[in-house]
């Protein structure tokens, strides 16, 4: 079942937590209001399927999903340390709008959500919010430059015969040194 909207993310601990630790950094603050646009989901309820989205086991919600795929994008993290980083931060949980009494969901139901959606419906949100950022000026598009170098190289698996092939010829090798250094020896002693 398809939940666009987590529940409420305040809770009685939040009372007690200072100010500073409530307000999200500014520029996590700029995001979360960027966020707020329910247009952002739409791509996600027309890529689920229609007879999906009222049965079965209930989704995470898709809010809080595309809050911490920004935050996977913004830094490069991996699934399992985004879900690590996400629980051990207040700001981070705060702006994900997962509450501190809710479990993070767990790396494998993000890699499978995002296996589910698809490329195409990620690149459609993240173009809708980088049209949203820049219409509203918040945000200056900064250059992306990408390393698409390719280097051809002469690739060989190794297996235990080539191995030992290998450290034969090595051994021989070093063996010839020793060989000539006792010859230059002799010859000079």
């Amino acid at each position: 079942m398809l939940r666009l909207v987590g529940p409420q993310v305040e809770c009685l601990f939040d009372v007690g937590l200072p100010v500073q630790v409530r307000e999200l950094p500014e520029d996590l603050a700029a995001l979360d209001v960027l966020l707020d646009d329910r247009a952002l989901l739409m791509p996600i309820w027309e890529a689920w399927a229609v007879s999906a989205r009222c049965d079965g086991r209930p989704s995470i919600a898709m809010d809080r999903y595309v809050r911490l795929m920004v935050i996977k994008t913004r830094t490069g993290w991996g699934y399992e340390t985004l879900v690590r980083e996400v629980s051990d931060s207040i700001h981070l949980r705060r702006f994900c709008r997962i509450a501190l009494t809710d479990l993070v969901p767990d790396e494998s139901t993000v890699r499978k959500l995002t296996r589910r959606l698809g490329p195409d419906v990620i690149d459609e949100i993240t173009r809708a919010v980088i049209e949203t950022a820049t219409r509203e000026r918040r945000f200056t598009a900064r250059a992306v430059r990408i390393d698409s170098t390719v280097v051809e190289s002469d690739i060989r698996y190794p297996s235990d015969a080539a191995l030992a092939t290998d450290a034969t010829r090595v051994l021989a090798r070093e063996a010839r040194k020793v060989k000539a250094m006792a010859a230059s020896a002799a010859s000079l002693g």
